[in-house]
């Protein structure tokens, strides 16, 4: 790697310590320098669009392709902190970042739920895929909780809840039901083979890993017969939140969304006024105009 990404990735890790942003943008940046070949003091605004236009053919996603333009406009910038001699900048936003309209998020339909959660039978994985679902957990809020972070025996009145350390490096709270608490209990009453800060360990008493929490949800999805994100199962418990008629800020607090509009698309996939009001029209209209074909 080279010694300006690994500066780079140093400089990250000291703004934000419990990010992954650090490894995703090094990975990026890794991957760029490697396929063009050159320096980062001789790319130009022409090598941007060339990478661009291979990532475009090669079918990478639009969000994949303007993490790694992030990424490298990032890496600049920082170059540019730290000397004054640094290249310009060659990503230019207006120009290269893709423009993506909306995208609402992609939920699991119940039955499907149904179908994962009979073969998740592991007491550490159904309390980690739990709280995904049914307490919003980012699959880094899982992995990056501590047993610091359990407030289990709340005073009277009060929810169990959980100190979440989230994205960007910012902290929330997330309440515990009664499935996703009772499950967590099971798991914390095995005694654990070390002793260790984290709630959710691998089988070498070390805490998991992100990925290491995926592939958990991949063997599980094969075994299932199909095919589920662990974002995805954060995505279900918003829509399972906007189907019980929760107000939209409390569903923002809950999700731990920075901007209210973030929340909203919510709403777009399970809005049960405009449900009720489309099932309504469609009765009348069809009262007024059958188009009975079979009759003619």
């Amino acid at each position: 790697m080279l010694p300006e990404i690994e500066g780079f990735k140093k400089w990250l890790r000291r703004r934000a310590p419990k990010a992954s942003t650090p490894i995703h943008y090094s990975s990026d940046l890794a991957l760029f320098f490697t396929w063009l070949g050159k320096p980062p003091g001789d790319v130009w605004v022409q090598d941007i669009d060339a990478f661009i236009e291979h990532s475009l053919v090669q079918g990478h996603a639009f969000a994949t392709i303007n993490r790694r333009l992030a990424a490298l406009r990032s890496f600049y910038h920082f170059l540019t902190v730290e000397a004054d001699d640094a290249p310009k900048n060659p990503v230019l936003p207006k120009r290269h970042f893709i423009h993506l309209g909306l995208r609402l998020p992609r939920d699991i339909q119940d039955p499907d739920l149904e179908k994962l959660f009979a073969v998740i039978r592991g007491p550490r994985d159904r309390a980690m895929f739990l709280l995904m679902l049914r307490c919003g957990l980012r699959v880094g809020e899982v992995r990056n909780l501590s047993l610091k972070d359990l407030y289990l025996d709340p005073s009277f009145g009060s929810l169990p809840r959980l100190w979440l350390h989230g994205k960007g490096g910012s902290q929330r709270v997330a309440y515990l039901s009664s499935q996703p608490l009772a499950a967590l209990e099971v798991w914390l009453q095995i005694p654990p083979r070390v002793r260790d800060e984290a709630v959710f360990l691998n089988r070498f008493g070390r805490r998991l890993t992100v990925t290491g929490i995926q592939k958990r949800l991949m063997n599980y999805c094969r075994e299932a017969g199909l095919w589920v994100t662990c974002h995805q199962l954060r995505h279900t418990f918003g829509r399972h939140l906007t189907e019980a008629r929760v107000a939209i800020t409390s569903i923002q607090r809950l999700l731990g969304h920075a901007r209210l509009r973030t929340t909203e698309i919510y709403l777009h996939i399970s809005d049960a006024q405009v449900q009720a009001d489309y099932d309504t029209a469609m009765q009348e209209i069809a009262r007024r105009l059958p188009l009975n074909g079979d009759e003619a």
